[in-house]
């Protein structure tokens, strides 16, 4: 069977690193295979959800290079692919289960609900819905449907000793008894299906063939293998992938350290950059610098291989890999990328894309994002203010190098060089001022190398004592 995956996000919020990790594993998963990889997105939360957050999503996820073969926008032989759209295919199954007895209406409020569960917590009980419901005379519900009451739908957990029991493939085997295991409800008083529901009707109408998500779903799982079963359903196979912790070993969240991916993209981070921190998020692979490469990154990846131990979000790992994607980029497409944000802001840039690559080997040292590259070569884009103490002889030294006929680094070098020893001080004394003059900043690439990008006649005015 062709492999189908797929990525189901809730449109309540941006993409964070957790869902993007998830996206990443289905996607290579699917892409592995030469299947396909489906994005459904989970809208039935209608406060909550909205168009502004699906269309953030879409474009991180295409930022990411995490394209899919069927979804919202470009369709497929399973759709529609948003649950919104699909509610008369969850009332169609709700009506099989209640024709197979599997179903009961349940008319306590939430406030009810709530009681019980507190009674429990406090007998020190693994709180689970007591069943009040379940055996209601037909009268009994009559008096309550009188009385206003809308059901939910919950589903009858059979009462028998044993276990329900699933393979999966990261935790490997995995089970829970009936007897804790409360009846849950699969379509809410207002007509809403859960998530438990939505999901292994989406699932098997899309013939999904792995589900690859968050541990945190370990107990839905179990759920949701009674719903196949009573369905007569095949379900899946299943990975459950662990949740990234922050550097406290917490949940991660905003308040914990979490960034959206839409952050991390006005951070000025590369998309290669942040797909390979992803992908060893869990996954510990030999030699890393394939990850670059996602048909290489799909090759390499297997399920089994992903550790049940829950990662750090580790910034520092994610900036390493800033900065090695940065320094693997072709450097003219970098210069061109640096040229282009120059001129968003307004800026206009001192030199061609051409001569500003050659000029990026020495100008990368320990930047993760393209803007930190941007900002480390802001000389190249705006001058820098004049220092109230630039030394005396710099006037002498824009005298001298406007003698210079070549103007390369070589000859540059030469001059400066010269120009220091008739001054008799030492190099630090000499050098750090000039650049100071040039760029405004303490450090950056040869001073030689910035003097040949910049070119001579804008050197020569920047060393100028007049404003």
């Amino acid at each position: 069977m062709r492999v189908r995956t797929r990525f189901a996000p809730s449109p309540t919020g941006n993409l964070h690193i957790g869902g993007a990790r998830t996206a990443l594993f289905n996607w290579i998963w699917a892409k592995k295979w030469k299947g396909s990889f489906v994005l459904r997105i989970e809208d039935t939360d209608k406060e909550r959800s909205s168009m502004q957050f699906e269309e953030s999503i879409k474009n991180d996820l295409l930022w990411l290079g995490l394209n899919w073969d069927e979804g919202p926008d470009v369709g497929g032989p399973y759709g529609p692919y948003r649950q919104s759209d699909r509610f008369g295919i969850y009332h169609d199954v709700l009506e099989k289960l209640k024709d197979l007895g599997c179903v009961y209406p349940c008319y306590c409020t939430v406030e009810e609900l709530e009681s019980e569960r507190e009674n429990q917590l406090a007998k020190g009980l693994p709180p689970k819905y007591s069943g009040k419901c379940r055996n209601l005379s037909d009268e009994e519900r009559k008096k309550l449907e009188e009385a206003g009451r809308l059901p939910s739908w919950r589903f009858k957990v059979p009462q028998k000793p044993g276990k329900v029991e699933f393979y999966d493939e990261v935790h490997k085997h995995y089970a829970l008894s009936y007897r804790e295991v409360g009846d849950f409800i699969l379509v809410r008083s207002d007509g809403i299906p859960t998530y438990v529901f939505a999901a292994v009707v989406d699932d098997h109408y899309m013939q999904i063939t792995h589900v690859i998500r968050g541990d945190e779903h370990l107990p839905n799982t179990v759920r949701q293998v009674l719903l196949y079963q009573a369905l007569s359903w095949d379900p899946p196979s299943f990975a459950h992938i662990p949740m990234i912790l922050s550097r406290e070993g917490r949940k991660l969240s905003k308040r914990e350290g979490a960034e959206g991916i839409s952050e991390l993209r006005e951070k000025g981070y590369l998309p290669e950059a942040v797909r390979a921190y992803l992908a060893t998020l869990s996954w510990a692979v030999e030699g890393e610098d394939f990850l670059f490469d996602p048909d290489a990154m799909a090759q390499a990846f297997d399920l089994c291989s992903i550790s049940r131990s829950s990662p750090i979000h580790d910034e520092n790992r994610l900036r390493w890999w800033g900065n090695k994607a940065l320094k693997q980029k072709d450097a003219l497409w970098l210069a061109e990328r640096l040229i282009a944000i120059a001129r968003e802001k307004d800026l206009k840039p001192s030199c061609s894309s051409k001569t500003l690559a050659s000029l990026l080997p020495e100008a990368l040292s320990d930047q993760a994002t393209i803007i930190e590259v941007f900002e480390s070569l802001i000389w190249l884009f705006m001058r820098p203010q004049k220092s109230d103490e630039m030394p005396l002889w710099m006037e002498e030294l824009a005298k001298e190098l406007s003698g210079v006929g070549r103007w390369d680094k070589e000859e540059i070098e030469r001059v400066l060089k010269a120009f220091q020893r008739k001054l008799g001080i030492k190099a630090k004394e000499f050098f750090h001022p000039i650049r100071m003059a040039i760029t405004g900043s303490h450090w950056g690439p040869p001073l030689p190398l910035v003097m040949e990008v910049l070119g001579k006649e804008e050197v020569l005015f920047r060393l100028k004592q007049e404003n």
